[in-house]
C-alpha cells in the first residue's frame, strides 16, 4: 500500500508542476510563489501519511483497528491543510487577494486530488 501511496502523491506532484509551469506562461497574473510550497506540502504530507498506515496495516490484525487510524490520520491531515492554508494567506497578506485566493484554491484542489488518490488506494486494499 506505502508505495501505491507514494506513487499517486508523486503523480498528483508532477501533474501539478506540469500544470504549474502552463499556468505561469499562459496566466501569470494568477501566479503565486506559494504553489509550489503547496506542492512539496502535500507530497511531503503523503509519504509520512503512506510510512504510518503501512506500519498500522502490518501490525493491526483487525481491520477495524486499521480503518480508526486511517480516519484519524486524514483528520490530522484536514487540519494541517487548514492550518497551512491559514498560514500562506497570512504570509501572502490581504493586500494581494488574487494571490491569496490562487493559493487557497491551489491548496484545495491537490488536498482534493490527494484524497481521492488515498480513498482509492485505501479502500482498494
Amino acid at each position: 500500500m506505502r508505495v501505491k501511496l507514494q506513487f499517486i502523491a508523486t503523480a498528483i506532484t508532477v501533474l501539478g508542476i506540469l500544470i504549474g509551469v502552463v499556468c505561469k506562461k499562459m496566466l501569470p497574473e494568477y501566479w503565486t510563489d506559494g504553489y509550489v510550497l503547496v506542492l512539496a506540502f502535500y507530497w511531503i504530507v503523503e509519504m509520512i501519511l503512506s510510512f504510518v498506515l503501512e506500519h498500522y496495516q502490518r501490525t493491526s490484525t483487525d481491520s477495524g483497528k486499521f480503518m480508526h487510524i486511517y480516519m484519524a490520520a486524514k483528520g490530522v491531515k484536514f487540519m494541517l491543510a487548514i492550518a497551512f492554508i491559514a498560514v500562506g494567506i497570512t504570509l501572502i497578506g490581504m493586500e494581494k487577494e488574487t494571490e491569496s485566493m490562487v493559493f487557497a484554491g491551489s491548496a484545495v484542489a491537490f488536498y482534493l486530488l490527494h484524497l481521492a488518490g488515498e480513498t482509492y488506494v485505501v479502500m482498494k486494499k
